[in-house]
């Protein structure tokens, strides 16, 4: 999946100033709170079926590996692989997790290998001078690498236009949820649901294949 590496350069840039302003905090990977963070989890773990036998599984944009704790606390059994841009975050990643067989981390923007699952939270939101055609591009490019590399199906969130107005940053992007579903519906899968009703400025949309 070859990704505009100027785009990816100024995202790289956003978050390491984040995490050198707010450290390994959920702030330093530019969301609100913990509280908010789990609740997008929650939304993109819709994806997986429960109950079912161990499964695959890539954190694309991982952080910390956050939703890989999320996952072990509710019972999943899964290897994780977790994908960041910011080699600092895999750093801690790595040193968090580093007794933990299940897990592993990759610095960088490439998939190289097939999953059952891939998600994604948050690296879509900041487009900073980008235009919007090539911001949508972008996001398109990114969509069809995880339609390319997963097997049973991905998520993603992104912040939506249905925003309020007075509270959206000109940085940010806000993105039609219509749209997005329309997309995924008509390049990715007949099965594909829209979650726009979880109390924050955003929509996840998940993309489920027949297996």
């Amino acid at each position: 999946m070859k990704l505009d590496k100027e785009l990816l350069k100024k995202a790289k840039y956003y978050f390491e100033d984040k995490m050198n302003q707010f450290g390994t905090t959920v702030k330093g990977l530019d969301w609100n709170s913990t509280e908010a963070q789990k609740v997008r989890f929650e939304q993109l773990a819709k994806l997986i079926n429960d109950g079912q036998d161990r499964f695959s599984v890539c954190d694309y944009g991982c952080g910390y590996g956050d939703f890989y704790e999320f996952l072990k606390d509710r019972g999943y059994h899964c290897n994780y692989t977790g994908v960041d841009i910011v080699e600092k975050a895999i750093t801690y990643a790595e040193q968090k997790f580093d007794m933990d067989p299940e897990a592993e981390f990759i610095h960088g923007s490439k998939l190289n290998q097939a999953y059952d699952y891939i998600v994604a939270s948050g690296i879509f939101n900041i487009q900073d001078n980008a235009s919007d055609e090539a911001w949508e591009k972008y996001i398109l490019e990114v969509l069809e690498g995880f339609h390319a590399h997963s097997k049973k199906g991905f998520a993603f969130n992104c912040l939506t236009k249905y925003s309020d107005v007075e509270y959206m940053k000109d940085y940010l992007y806000y993105a039609d949820p219509l749209f997005l579903f329309d997309y995924a519906k008509t390049h990715f899968s007949r099965d594909v649901a829209l979650l726009h009703d979880y109390g924050l400025y955003d929509f996840t949309i998940l993309v489920k294949k027949e297996v």
